[in-house]
């Protein structure tokens, strides 16, 4: 009973199968978050450009020229590396499925092995050695016992990619709501802001919800909205990918100036870097682009 056996060396090669899509599970996590917090990043960084210090700044300051260069490459890099992600995943749910079809049945397992001319089975030694029917079942190995086997594992594959498939359809699926509501609550914003100059050039004060024509209070299935007299809030219901609920965006108006009046718009959104990287562009929301 010394040595490594057939059944000993199929659990060998399961376990090293099992750990190194244990290896591939755990880099998929490690990236996955490194991924999250370096897009969250980006955003911050590329919205910091977007004003009018960031642009100033670009174009007056080397160091700020190559750092918005570096955020435009990680930019265009994301997309690429969530792809990476994907295939970490798939290649450690893989080996592992195959890792556990190698631990529950070692001498199958074994037997796919040598039809696969990856083991080359010898007989002589170990719990073979009493088997007198092994030299016959390996020459018979051929397609018979592959179909036996096969069929199992296929099934097993494809179930493991139908759950892949239903899970990425999920985030699918909750990526679009998200971008739903995010639209929702940007057009909201917008078609205050858009009232509220209209309403300003005409009459040089700043108007009330009913003196825009706009519902003081609404409400959505994400977003509960309100108007007051110089303030547009927009409140989440639900939690959106990572930003809690209950977070608030809010564009504040006020009239500027002792005889020529002009109309100033702050735009107000979450601190929360999660909530951010949905709305980068929020506080440039209605500006004329130079």
């Amino acid at each position: 009973m010394n040595g490594l056996t057939p059944v000993r060396t199929a659990r060998l090669i399961a376990s090293l199968l099992a750990l190194m899509g244990m290896v591939f599970l755990f880099l998929e996590r490690v990236l996955s978050a490194v991924l999250e917090m370096a897009s969250g990043a980006v955003s911050l960084g590329l919205a910091r450009y977007d004003n009018f210090t960031g642009r100033f700044a670009a174009q007056n300051f080397p160091e700020d020229r190559k750092l918005l260069a570096l955020l435009k490459e990680v930019e265009a890099i994301l997309p690429s590396a969530d792809t990476y992600l994907t295939v970490f995943l798939v290649i450690a749910i893989v080996l592992l499925v195959i890792a556990v079809l190698g631990l529950v049945m070692p001498r199958n397992f074994a037997h796919v092995l040598v039809a696969l001319k990856l083991l080359k089975w010898e007989t002589g030694m170990g719990d073979d050695a009493e088997d007198p029917n092994l030299r016959e079942t390996l020459e018979k190995l051929g397609n018979i016992p592959l179909k036996k086997f096969a069929l199992p594992l296929v099934f097993v594959v494809a179930l493991v990619g139908v759950v892949f498939a239903v899970r990425s359809c999920h985030q699918t699926v909750q990526e679009n709501n998200y971008t739903e509501a995010i639209e929702e609550m940007t057009q909201q914003s917008l078609l205050y802001i858009d009232a509220q100059k209209a309403f300003f050039a005409k009459n040089n004060v700043v108007g009330n919800a009913k003196s825009l024509q706009l519902y003081d209070s609404s409400s959505t299935d994400a977003f509960e909205y309100r108007i007051t007299p110089s303030r547009f809030t927009a409140t989440s219901k639900v939690q959106i990918g990572n930003c809690p609920a209950g977070s608030k965006w809010s564009v504040s108006a006020s009239a500027k100036g002792l005889f020529a009046k002009e109309l100033s718009l702050f735009r107000s959104a979450p601190k929360d870097t999660n909530c951010n990287k949905f709305t980068p562009e929020y506080k440039n929301l209605g500006r004329v682009k130079p």
